[in-house]
């Protein structure tokens, strides 16, 4: 017999949500997020010298970010700027997962 649940299309915010679960489960992609979380926006350069990862691998980085919708950009006449686009909803959620990983670690009382 076929498995129904199997054959109906996954509906998009559930698939979007998981598209971004796992950016935020990649090191290099979780770095230049943190760091665009906590200086606002930044040149590839300064993203770089930060995260320290290669230029290309940082802007293959920020292209699949910017495809996810998880940063913005401007082209300016010294290089391209990226930041968050939804500053407060990202920290949210990463606030969440530090309270995860604590309780995961430390038991279940976390202290605020």
């Amino acid at each position: 017999m076929r498995d129904e649940t199997r054959s109906k299309p996954m509906k998009e915010i559930l698939y979007r949500e998981s598209r971004v679960a796992k950016v935020l489960g990649e090191p290099a992609k979780y770095a230049v997020i943190n760091v665009l979380l906590k200086s606002g926006p930044m040149s590839v350069t300064d993203i770089v010298r930060v995260v320290k990862r290669s230029q290309s691998t940082v802007s293959h980085h920020l292209a699949q970010l910017k495809n996810l919708e998880v940063v913005r950009f401007e082209a300016k006449s010294v290089g391209n700027y990226y930041w968050i686009k939804h500053p407060e909803e990202l920290r949210a959620i990463l606030v969440a997962l530090n309270r995860f990983v604590k309780r995961t670690l430390y038991g279940v009382s976390v202290e605020e």
